[in-house]
């Protein structure tokens, strides 16, 4: 985990490097600071960095919901829907009481959701499935692939989140920290029309989200 304040000093640091000019204070006329400027950026580098990132990196800006909160409909066919809530952006885990594993995440208009449809093809507790749907009335919701025996209950959710500017932290592991912040760096360039250092840092942070080595130190 990392604070929003020690963030903004890793943005500040970057540009400074790249500027040889600490004193830089205004960026624009509708912000009063570098600093502001960065926080205000943060929020769309997280975002970019999420879509960016491979299936096999870690996660970025991490939220557990407590089970006590989590209603589960049963849309009674076999299979369960949870309520996403407003922030989420992607899952991480998701396990309910009665799986044996958590759950493997497929997309709604693959083969494999095709045969979630059906109760003997529809995958069993041994490996269950999730399913991001909407309900009849538009919400976002899991569909949960099959569903244990009434009552059933949330074991474990965990997702990505969107991350806001007034956010304190941000929740993830230091490469992904560190990709946040070379592209709130290429933004902030993209600001300032420095495209050449705008383009280095995002190939920077997008090195990261595919787990290679060539971390700038």
């Amino acid at each position: 985990m990392i604070t929003t304040a020690e963030l903004v000093k890793k943005v500040r640091r970057l540009v400074n490097e790249a500027e040889s000019d600490a004193a830089v204070s205004v960026v624009t006329a509708d912000y009063r600071s570098l600093d502001d400027c960065i926080v205000a950026l943060l929020p769309q580098a997280v975002s970019l960095v999420q879509k960016m990132k491979s299936s096999t990196t870690e996660a970025v800006n991490v939220k557990i919901l407590s089970p006590a909160v989590i209603g589960i409909t049963d849309n009674g066919d076999g299979t369960g829907s949870m309520p996403l809530p407003n922030d989420y952006v992607g899952p991480v885990v998701v396990q309910l009481e009665g799986w044996r594993r958590p759950a493997r995440f497929v997309d709604i208009s693959s083969s494999e959701a095709a045969r979630q449809c059906n109760e003997y093809t529809r995958a069993g507790c041994c490996k269950p499935v999730c399913i991001e749907s909407v309900n009849a009335v538009g919400e976002r919701v899991l569909l949960l692939c099959p569903l244990p025996a009434a009552p059933a209950k949330v074991k474990s959710f965990i997702y990505e989140a969107c991350f806001a500017a007034g956010d304190v932290s941000l929740n993830s592991s230091t490469p992904m920290a560190n990709a946040v912040a070379y592209e709130c760096a290429a933004l902030l360039y993209n600001m300032f029309e420095r495209y050449d250092a705008a383009n280095s840092f995002m190939s920077l942070a997008a090195a990261l989200c595919n787990a290679k080595s060539n971390e700038r130190r």
